[in-house]
Parts: C-alpha cells; structure tokens; sequence
C-alpha cells in the first residue's frame, strides 16, 4: 500500500519545522547582538534617566533587562533544540512510513508533541499519524462465498 499522503504530509511538517527553528535561532542570535551592543545599553540608561529615575533605579532596570533577555534566550534555545528532534523524527517517520506505518505513527505522534501540538507543522504530523493507525490495506484474497451445501457461489 503507498502511504504517499503521509510522506507529503511529514515533508511539509520538516520544512516548516526547519523555517520556523531557523527564524528562531537568527532572532536569539540578533538578540544577544542587540544586548550585547554597548550603544544599545547608553540608550537604553539615557531613555530611563528621562523618565526621573534615580541611577540606582536605572542599574537594577538595565541588569534585569540583561538577566531576562538571558532567560528568554535560554527557553529559545531549548525550542531550538526540541524543533530540531522533531525535524529528524518526522525524516525517520517518512523514511519507515512504507515499512512500518505503526513505528512512523508513533514517530510522528512524538514529532508533533515536540514541534508544538497547535502549530501548523505539529498539526500536518498529526494528521500522518492518524492516517498511518486507520489506514489498512486493502485485503487482495478474494472472498469465498459459500452456499449451505458447501459449494462455491459464483
């Protein structure tokens, strides 16, 4: 039995996958660049000392923007990294797809919880997975239909 519908469904997945988690990394590594930037930081410390807050007041504010940035830097590259599994779960699922449509199921169930339920790709992997557990091939035997004596209807 094909399972092309599951294979266009599990490339289309990846490559969303692989947009979304290269926009990802470029916007953590520009947001590194843009704190780390000492200019930024001047601005930033001239824009809050307008507002009338002591110098006290603007270092804690300036040192907890730095430290949330940090924070925020580091969920992101955790979703880096969960993308990336889920990119290489959906290949190996459309590899085994013809195979082993049960193990790619599994696989792409996996894909889907790690690339985001609600997101379009974790949705187009759900949507393989179902098709690879309700899909059956279809049975090539042809069915014997037998009368009460025994003999073959025709």
């Amino acid at each position: 039995m094909k399972r092309t519908g599951e294979k266009a469904l599990s490339i289309i997945s990846v490559v969303l996958n692989i947009i979304s988690v290269g926009i990802l990394i470029l916007m953590l590594v520009g947001s590194k660049m843009v704190v780390n930037d000492p200019q930024v930081n001047i601005e930033i410390e001239n824009s809050l000392a307008q507002s009338g807050l002591t110098e006290q007041e603007i270092a804690d504010s300036v040192n907890f923007m730095g430290e949330f940035i940090d924070f925020i830097s580091t969920i992101g590259w955790v979703f880096v990294v969960l993308g990336l599994i889920s990119i290489v779960l959906a290949i190996v699922g459309a590899i085994k797809v013809n195979a082993n449509p049960k193990l790619a199921g599994i696989l792409f169930i996996i894909g889907c919880v790690l690339s985001g339920i609600i997101s379009l790709s974790g949705i187009l992997l759900l949507i393989a997975a179902i098709m690879c557990f309700v899909r059956k091939p279809k049975n090539s035997t042809p069915i014997e239909v037998r009368d009460e004596n025994g003999y073959i209807i025709e």
